[in-house]
């Protein structure tokens, strides 16, 4: 797929989809995938002049045979590929420090700077040659835009496009931004500034995905409706593949949905793949990774409920903290719940498996939640031990 990019650059209208014509895997993941990871994929290995495998990996064949047919990246393309994801890490780390540092100081910068460059699913999700670490950036980063006094609409658009762009699961971050702009104060007539702004989000936004979609330019109503249904049909068969393959990574009800979340991210160990296909070849290298102790800090029952517990203390102290501070403050507060309840609606009311990767959007929320709990505490203590020294 990451062949995209140059077709993109020499005869974009060979991506669109046209009915009537029988759809093959290249198109059929078109329709499926959002067009970020693959374009970005694609101009790395371009300019460092590294091929793409010469056929895509067939998941319903063996190891072996996907070698045969050249369907394994080199060395040399793997490393650039995962290298121009990893990239992109720095954009995540600075964006979720400027936010600690808007919502609680500098102490809480550098914790919430701590806590995701160590969370185990960042370490792991965001170094693979997948949709994970672009999503992360451009989802804090998003954050961070919205949550400043002065509100570029244009700027938000785009970026949020981005988010969109690289996962489709980051789509709540378009209506918290249209929710963020539509209730600062305007400057001129409320209502025609409040409609200019959503205008100039949507439109950016939508121009953005067209841009990189060049799959919908020819017939777009027609692929939008072929996409949709692409997407059900993929869900459906993966509901029912992992219902006899392995039904804990199906959640039926609305209280499963919930426990898988806090399973994912905060107890169990990395999630190195979810379906099993190739367990025994890739063993080896799943155990060296797991070998090294920062790959699973913060995890387990210990380690996953300390911090389940700091994120749960900064969901219900910061607010109280943040009770007298002037409104004009409380925006990035107010980003942050807003944020996390839009994200978590969406994963809980859509998602029924549970991969761990997809719980990836809500790990920004979560760390900074954790970051001002540690911070509550440092302060608590820190008051009470003043208090102990003056007596």
């Amino acid at each position: 797929m990451s062949q995209d990019w140059l077709i993109q650059l020499r005869n974009p209208w060979d991506l669109a989809w046209q009915p009537g014509i029988p759809i093959i895997d290249r198109v059929a993941y078109r329709l499926l995938d959002p067009p970020f990871t693959r374009l970005w994929l694609g101009f790395w290995l371009a300019l460092t002049q590294n091929p793409a495998p010469v056929h895509d990996w067939n998941w319903s064949e063996g190891w072996a045979n996907n070698i045969l047919t050249g369907a394994l990246p080199t060395s040399d393309s793997l490393f650039v590929a995962r290298l121009g994801i990893t990239l992109l890490l720095p954009l995540s780390l600075v964006s979720i420090w400027k936010l600690g540092k808007d919502l609680g100081g500098y102490r809480s910068a550098w914790i919430a700077f701590a806590l995701l460059s160590s969370n185990a699913l960042v370490l792991l999700h965001t170094r693979r040659a997948m949709a994970e670490g672009p999503l992360l950036a451009w989802s804090t980063f998003t954050l961070w835009l919205l949550s400043q006094p002065k509100v570029n609409p244009w700027l938000i658009g785009l970026c949020a496009g981005l988010a969109f762009n690289a996962k489709y699961t980051t789509l709540p971050l378009l209506l918290l931004a249209l929710l963020v702009l539509w209730f600062q104060k305007p400057q001129d007539n409320p209502l025609r500034s409040r409609l200019r702004i959503t205008a100039i989000v949507l439109i950016t936004f939508i121009l953005l995905s067209l841009a990189l979609n060049p799959v919908l330019w020819k017939y777009p109503f027609q692929t939008l409706k072929e996409a949709i249904a692409a997407r059900e049909r993929l869900l459906s068969a993966q509901i029912t593949d992992f219902t006899n393959a392995n039904p804990l990574l199906v959640a039926t009800s609305f209280p499963d949905r919930i426990r898988n979340l806090l399973l994912q991210v905060f107890f169990a160990p990395p999630q190195t793949s979810e379906a099993a296909n190739y367990a025994e070849v890739l063993e080896t290298s799943y155990q060296r990774y797991l070998a090294s102790p920062i790959h699973h800090a913060l995890r387990g029952l210990l380690g996953g409920g300390f911090l389940l517990s700091l994120t749960t203390l900064g969901m219900f102290s910061f607010p109280l903290r943040q009770h007298h501070t002037l409104p004009s403050a409380r925006k990035p507060l107010l980003v942050l719940i807003g944020g996390t309840l839009l994200q978590s609606a969406f994963i809980l009311g859509w998602l029924p498996l549970t991969f761990q990767r997809y719980y990836i959007p809500l790990i920004p929320y979560f760390v900074l939640w954790a970051s001002l709990g540690l911070d509550s505490l440092i302060e608590i203590l820190y008051r009470a031990s003043d208090q102990i020294w003056r007596k």
